[in-house]
């Protein structure tokens, strides 16, 4: 039997009731830092909250053995001991299969700013770090979870999984894939990020690479006796913002049309010089560059590989790759696309409904696209171009918005 759908201020009031709880959840969240490696304090922290509010909890850590032979515990990363994995489970009534929503304990760290974990309240603005990537998704998720608890008191037909995986921040990939190797698969997958609110249907695959340069080191006053390899660095610099120039073409695929850059390259890391008074004999720059879900990973890395090596031939180069990461595109027209679109409209207005586009970024959508065919979106409260910034803010409104848009797309979702 169908779940009857709420109205629109059934769901206002089931999500008002929590409201100053949830946004302290979010408060804590922020003042429990999470970087990468050090997930678990958060991660336990959520598992106790959500057990004391009924919901069932699995709570593990994966050895690294059991990622060893797959792709994304080869990709270098941060060890996995004290680094849990967390699944919140809503029970269902029935026997359809579970739709999956999934977040990230993991936070960066960046620039040293004041007041980096405060959680902070003011005029609605929650600000610290992690507020919009990824623990405002996070507590929207639980949020919405509360309210399905309330509004569906018998259950969804099938179960409603949230699992909070470590290290996305770190490698992307590699915390979803200790929940596949401990067997939840789903219907569907929402992947909690931050979109504005609006659903995403494709994100982009990804490479980190890293390149070293080789000179020869000579004391500065005879420089010309030596090979520069800090110079050499600015070549392959200036080349990689060339490769991404040429690379630029707008019209490959339309979900990614509106991004100014069709696939970004992006420098995150040089090191160069040990000692003073010296030409540097070894220079490095390391980074990511992200595709098209269309683009084949194996040809790109040989792409990049190639092209930069013919801009700058004089150059002594190593090109390695330590990450590659899957990208998604489910079709418009999938169930869950239907449902959270029909959830947007409900709540929001036909104008909030601005069409199909997709989340201008790698994140954890690819692993289970592409190892079950899960018809996957990314969506969240909060904008992208907070992300990891200095100053990171989220409007808690938006965080119960999306709660409402969550719960009535799991309910409408289960009875397509």
């Amino acid at each position: 039997m169908p779940t009857p759908a709420p109205s629109s201020s059934a769901l206002a009031r089931a999500a008002a009731r929590p409201r100053d709880e949830m946004i302290a959840l979010l408060q804590q969240s922020i003042r429990l830092p999470s970087p990468s490696g050090q997930e678990a304090a958060f991660t336990n922290f959520i598992a106790a909250w959500a057990a004391r509010h009924g919901f069932q909890t699995d709570l593990w850590e994966t050895a690294e053995a059991a990622v060893a032979p797959y792709p994304q515990g080869q990709a270098r990363h941060l060890p996995l001991a004290g680094r849990p994995t967390l699944v919140v489970k809503l029970p269902g009534r029935g026997q359809a299969e579970p739709l999956i929503l999934n977040a990230h304990a993991d936070v960066v760290t960046g620039e040293a700013q004041d007041n980096l974990w405060s959680g902070e309240l003011r005029d609605h603005l929650l600000h610290g770090r992690g507020a919009v990537d990824d623990k405002g998704p996070l507590v929207g998720a639980l949020w919405a979870m509360l309210v399905l608890k309330e509004l569906v008191p018998v259950g969804l037909p099938g179960d409603l999984l949230l699992e909070l995986v470590p290290g996305e921040e770190d490698a992307v990939g590699l915390g979803t894939l200790t929940s596949l190797l401990r067997g939840y698969r789903g219907r569907g997958v929402i992947i909690l990020e931050p979109t504005s609110n609006i659903p995403r249907c494709a994100s982009r695959p990804g490479l980190r690479f890293e390149v070293i340069c080789h000179g020869v080191a000579v004391h500065g006053s005879v420089k010309w006796l030596g090979r520069d390899a800090l110079a050499s660095l600015r070549r392959v610099l200036d080349a990689l913002t060339a490769l991404e120039t040429r690379w630029n073409n707008s019209a490959a695929d339309p979900l990614f049309a509106a991004c100014p850059i069709a696939r970004p390259v992006t420098v995150d890391r040089v090191e160069a010089g040990r000692w003073q008074g010296m030409v540097c004999s070894r220079a490095l720059g390391a980074g990511y560059f992200e595709l098209l879900p269309a683009d084949d990973l194996a040809l790109w890395r040989e792409k990049f590989a190639m092209e930069l090596r013919a801009a700058v031939p004089d150059d002594a180069l190593d090109i390695t790759f330590t990450e590659q990461y899957d990208g998604h595109r489910t079709a418009p027209d999938d169930p869950l696309c239907t449902a959270a679109r029909e959830a947007v409209v409900a709540l929001g207005g036909s104008n909030a409904w601005t069409g199909w586009s997709a989340f201008n970024s790698g994140c954890e959508a690819g692993l289970r696209f592409q190892a079950h065919a899960s018809p996957t979106l990314v969506w969240g409260p909060g904008g992208l171009e907070q992300a990891h910034a200095a100053g990171e803010f989220i409007d808690v409104r938006d965080v119960e918005a999306f709660a409402r848009m969550l719960a009535l797309t799991a309910i409408r979702y289960f009875d397509l």
